[in-house]
């Protein structure tokens, strides 16, 4: 039986994973509710092919990145297997990275309209608003990471720290 789906007596331990997953959800559910509504309007970018999936229109991707999102968002909420909503935030932040390669190798402008006009009605500058979503990528991603390390098996913890110490696994001359 893969002890990640059984429940833990250490539920301490679960627990911060479980906030982060809590917060990268509601996220994500952001996200992807200004993707949609930004769908909705009358930009005249809307209908302009993006710039790294040329076969879509830009408000084809933002529906299809939000539905994406909620989908993910609903995956890290749920009650399947740590590693499978582990597996799913980090797919989905190594897509939004390769994306906004993507934009870059095409020398399209740096920063992506995942706010979509939302940025907008709050002010913000197209160079905020982005750096506020890599600042939310960098968390995703971080926190992914982190946890993903952070689940590694005792026995890789313990001859980690029999190397770390001078254990078993280190010779001496």
């Amino acid at each position: 039986m893969d002890p990640e789906t059984v429940p833990s007596c250490d539920s301490a331990t679960q627990r911060p994973e479980t906030w982060f997953f809590r917060s990268a959800a509601a996220l994500l559910l952001l996200t992807a509710l200004a993707k949609g509504f930004s769908a909705l309007g009358s930009n005249t970018i809307l209908e302009k092919p993006d710039p790294v999936f040329w076969v879509l229109k830009n408000r084809e991707l933002l529906i299809l990145v939000s539905i994406v999102e909620m989908v993910v968002a609903g995956l890290v909420n749920s009650s399947m297997p740590l590693k499978v909503r582990r597996g799913g935030l980090l797919w989905l932040c190594a897509n939004f990275i390769l994306y906004r390669a993507g934009l870059w190798m095409t020398g399209a402008a740096p920063s992506c309209k995942c706010m979509g006009d939302l940025a907008g009605r709050l002010g913000l500058t197209d160079a905020q608003a982005s750096a506020i979503m890599l600042g939310i990528l960098g968390y995703l991603l971080g926190g992914s990471l982190f946890f993903l390390w952070r689940s590694r098996s005792p026995r890789m913890h313990d001859e980690f720290s029999e190397h770390s110490r001078g254990g078993p696994g280190i010779q001496a001359h």
